[in-house]
């Protein structure tokens, strides 16, 4: 079992810092051989609630949407033009989706990035926010809002290794053990990325 607080301070004492060049943040997740492979930018946001277990905050995503329809997500998205900081991004998307206020969002670091099998490279931005917040999802994107402990997402126990074939090629993907619902690659790649780094 990990120690929520404990879990959390080793977390953001291992982040990389804000205004570091998001193109030298280390990339894990999905890597085709193919040589011309240039995925697209996004950012998510990773936000922890804090409460006595502190709680990890994940969407899921409405099934209406043409892409990734009922899946666990994080709040985030492609930058908008002129958008060049993650952390702008991963704000903005996390106003759009859940209704979470900048302003009352503190943003502790950023993690490694994470290369999708949809062609998108993701740098998370992890961040606190007080347990008084309320959170309102918007329908047009986000069926539900909730939230699994952070000593959970924090506990490498918690994740499970699957090999998966795409065009011929075989690769890792991973899924998190979750009472609520299933969460599995991109996602699930990024929350064991934190818990590497608070390991």
């Amino acid at each position: 079992m990990v120690d929520a607080n404990a879990g959390l301070l080793r977390l953001a004492a291992s982040l990389h810092p804000l205004d570091s060049d998001p193109e030298q943040l280390p990339i894990v997740g999905y890597r085709p051989k193919k040589h011309d492979w240039n995925p697209a930018p996004a950012a998510v946001l990773v936000p922890i609630r804090l409460d006595g277990e502190h709680g990890v905050v994940l969407t899921v995503r409405s099934r209406h949407l043409p892409h990734h329809a009922g899946q666990v997500s994080l709040p985030g998205g492609s930058p908008d033009a002129g958008e060049t900081s993650p952390v702008a991004v991963a704000l903005r998307e996390a106003a759009e989706e859940i209704g979470l206020d900048p302003a009352q969002v503190r943003p502790l670091g950023l993690s490694t990035r994470c290369d999708t099998i949809t062609a998108y490279r993701i740098v998370p931005v992890v961040a606190v926010f007080p347990e008084s917040v309320q959170l309102q999802p918007n329908p047009d994107e986000v069926s539900e809002a909730f939230s699994i402990p952070l000593s959970r997402v924090l506990n490498l126990a918690s994740y499970r290794s699957h090999r998966i074939e795409r065009g011929g090629e075989v690769f890792e993907a991973w899924s998190l053990c979750s009472d609520h619902r299933p969460i599995w690659g991109a996602t699930a790649a990024i929350l064991r990325e934190l818990a590497l780094m608070a390991h």
